[in-house]
């Protein structure tokens, strides 16, 4: 992992507070990363630690979300990335997302949300191996004007087509009520 595992366990601690009942999922990732701080970084876990995604969930001003089509899978998903050397956090790789796979022109992070709102988590076979992939989900806000151009790869999709039902309860409940936005570019709501 390129990034600074602390900030990682932060953010996982954090998460686990505000949601106890998603603990037993994400302490394989607790533990690994936990292990690779005790052995200053070193990796004894002969490369099946969990892999570390940022994805962003971009909702514009009609409360819909941004999501790509992933094909082989036939579904809708967030965009998402892997953490790149140049990330500080998983939070600019999740802003790397939002902007490099979708083309939208800006993003705005609401100003009460300060962690992800959803880690998600599944078992991803590479060859005869199985490993754990961990997608840490940021807020974004944009304008749906914002997407340059709608296909039949990239749309504003209803919240409950694309995210868990706990996820659109939670974004409807806690997060999207606050439409302060923070100032990136000028523009405010």
């Amino acid at each position: 992992m390129p990034l600074d595992e602390s900030r990682i366990v932060k953010l996982l601690t954090g998460y686990m507070t505000l949601y106890p009942d998603e603990m037993a999922a994400l302490m394989p990732l607790y533990n690994a990363i936990g292990s690779h701080i005790r052995e200053g970084g070193v990796c004894l876990h002969l490369d099946s630690c969990p892999r570390v995604a940022a994805g962003a969930l971009v909702v514009d001003e009609h409360d819909r979300v941004l999501a790509l089509w992933e094909s082989h899978y036939s579904r809708w998903v967030l965009p998402r990335l892997l953490p790149h050397a140049a990330d500080a956090s998983l939070y600019d790789t999740a802003e790397r997302a939002a902007k490099a796979t979708t083309a939208i022109g800006d993003v705005y992070r609401p100003i009460s949300v300060t962690g992800p709102v959803d880690v998600s988590f599944h078992r991803q076979r590479l060859g005869s191996e199985a490993r754990l992939s961990y997608s840490f989900h940021f807020l974004f806000r944009s304008y749906s004007y914002e997407l340059p151009q709608q296909g039949a790869h990239i749309q504003w999709r209803e919240i409950g087509e694309v995210v868990p039902p706990r996820i659109s309860h939670r974004l409807s409940t806690e997060y999207l009520t606050d439409s302060r936005w923070h100032r990136y570019s000028g523009l405010a709501v």
